[in-house]
């Protein structure tokens, strides 16, 4: 069964400094571009995952964080201190998804089962490739730096 993904609605919020709002809601496509790697058991990149989903923006780097997940650990390692991130599962997801270009949040998307096995952040050339011995089958997406 494939799972579902969200997408991001970033708007800047007027209070105190220039606090930033990403909100996550659900956006299949995505999702369902890096479970067809798991399915087909075909490797693929971070890139072409991203055009599938029709992600823009000149976004430069991906990260992934396993739920549960504070606010402040997002923020802390993509270094989005001033974001507020509306609707951050706590639990019925297993990650999160965040394409950044710079600092600014292109987009943000809810990870259902199976999960991405990721270790710091991507690019558009990592490596993206079924994992079958993972819990439940896993994506491995490979790591370009922390």
């Amino acid at each position: 069964m494939l799972g579902l993904a969200a997408a991001v609605t970033a708007t800047g919020v007027a209070c105190g400094g220039g606090t930033n709002t990403v909100e996550i809601v659900e956006d299949p496509v995505l999702e369902t571009a890096f479970e067809t790697v798991l399915i087909n058991g075909e490797p693929r990149t971070v890139g072409d995952v991203a055009e599938t989903a029709s992600i823009g923006g000149g976004w430069d780097r991906m990260y992934y964080f396993r739920v549960p997940l504070l606010m402040s650990e997002v923020n802390r390692s993509i270094g989005t201190e001033s974001t507020i991130w509306k609707n951050l599962p706590t639990t019925g997801a297993d990650g999160v998804i965040i394409f950044l270009s710079g600092s600014t949040v292109v987009r943000a998307v809810l990870d259902h089962a199976p999960s991405l096995d990721l270790h710091g952040y991507a690019t558009a050339d990592s490596a993206v490739t079924a994992n079958p011995e993972g819990a439940n089958g896993a994506i491995s997406v490979e790591a370009k730096g922390r």
